[in-house]
């Protein structure tokens, strides 16, 4: 009965509680996609993945710099009038910045596509606005919700998108054998997140008349100037940190071929999915906790010791598996020509497995403000990046994943201790 009670009251914990709640969404949002990917590796070709995960790729880089990382603001402010404005400022700097990026890619189409590599992206490079304009909306609706501790809303819109994303991945491929079902599929899902974010933050009957009263340009540009720092460093930080997990796609695209990407990218998507549904929710969850310690003066070490220690317990069984399983496995599940992406697996494997505990950690530099050491870090590692596929450009695909693999440790365990350091 003791050991009951134990669990009970370990459940009842504030932390885990929101850390489940937001795992309860995340995992049947990210489950999914996973449950329906044997059915979509038969529909699509390898190139049809590498289109769409070049499409990804710079969408997400793009993403981070929308914002100019604003809405990490959005959790700062004491007063909740204040935290509108950054809020507004978050939103506003997404339409903007998206506007700008279409009009770079209406006048340079041709040479953005030339430097990419793959003309195949021609057609879907107009949308790629439309995407970033959409991510920075709902990572402002993110923090703000988190702000208000309404994880349940959060984990709800991650369902939504991913429903919204994987049935028209469904229909449009039985359509046509091409890459639109899934790129059409990513904007129809952020779109659906995006309309539920808003009906449910429209839904809080003080909120219309707070952003009346409260917000204006005035102070919106006095939330600005206070948090200027994220833009100045975190943006350029995060931009750093984002290239640095992109450049790789994007060269194997340009240096090997798209069907090469379609399998690299399905390795990458296959493996870090099913540990992001606990990566992801921690990071959130363990952002607030830390900031209320830190602010409390409390220490964060033993907090940031203990969820590695966890996490790095669960890492241990896909680690196992993918090392001895893993062409064996993505050749039954995806299919005997995608047995290229389980070798890919096998490789990769630890440098996710290590990954996946420190990142969710990170959240530490921004609870206590180390936003400089963040920003050196990440600029060591982009220029790291940058210089291993300069080397690599003329290794075979396989010599380059494990050079990669090799940096991906080395850099991690530094992060690491430059964590516990911090914190």
């Amino acid at each position: 009965m003791n050991f009951i009670n134990k669990i009970k009251r370990l459940i009842q914990q504030d932390f885990l509680k929101n850390v489940l709640t937001l795992m309860t969404g995340t995992t049947i949002a990210q489950l999914l996609p996973i449950l329906v990917s044997p059915l979509l590796t038969r529909m699509y070709t390898p190139g049809d993945f590498g289109v769409y995960a070049l499409y990804i790729s710079i969408i997400s880089i793009i993403s981070v710099i929308v914002t100019l990382r604003y809405e990490f603001a959005i959790m700062s402010p004491k007063k909740r009038e204040d935290a509108l404005n950054v809020f507004s400022l978050s939103l506003i700097t997404s339409l903007i910045i998206s506007f700008c990026i279409f009009i770079i890619i209406v006048l340079f189409n041709k040479n953005i596509i030339d430097l990419l590599g793959n003309k195949k992206l021609t057609k879907w490079i107009y949308f790629i606005p439309l995407s970033s304009f959409l991510l920075g909306v709902i990572q402002s609706f993110n923090y703000w919700f988190n702000r208000e501790n309404l994880f349940k809303v959060l984990s709800t819109s991650r369902v939504i998108q991913t429903f919204a994303n994987v049935v028209p991945n469904i229909v449009i491929g039985l359509i046509y054998k091409n890459e639109l079902g899934l790129i059409l599929g990513n904007i129809l899902g952020t779109t659906a997140s995006v309309v539920y974010l808003l009906y449910k933050f429209l839904g809080d009957k003080n909120v219309l008349y707070e952003l009346r009263k409260n917000v204006s340009w005035l102070k919106i540009k006095e939330q600005a100037l206070l948090y200027n720092e994220y833009p100045k460093f975190n943006t350029l930080s995060a931009f750093l940190d984002t290239i640095s997990l992109q450049l790789p796609s994007i060269f194997v695209s340009k240096a090997y071929s798209s069907t090469n990407l379609g399998y690299f990218n399905l390795t990458t998507r296959t493996i870090s999915t099913p540990l992001s549904v606990i990566s992801s929710s921690v990071s959130q969850v363990l952002f607030q906790s830390i900031s209320e310690a830190y602010k409390q003066d409390k220490p964060l070490r033993p907090v940031v010791l203990k969820t590695g220690k966890y996490l790095s317990l669960i890492s241990l069984f896909p680690l196992v598996v993918l090392l001895f399983f893993g062409p064996e496995l993505f050749s039954f599940v995806f299919g005997a020509h995608w047995r290229i992406a389980g070798e890919f697996a096998r490789i990769l494997a630890l440098s996710y497995a290590i990954k996946f505990v420190v990142s969710p950690l990170s959240v530490t530099f921004f609870a206590v403000n180390k936003i400089k050491v963040l920003f050196k870090l990440q600029f060591f590692r982009s220029i790291g990046i940058i210089v291993l596929l300069s080397i690599c450009m003329k290794f075979p695909i396989i010599l380059f994943v494990y050079i990669y693999v090799l940096f991906e440790i080395f850099y991690y365990t530094i992060y690491m201790i430059a964590i516990l350091k911090i914190s």
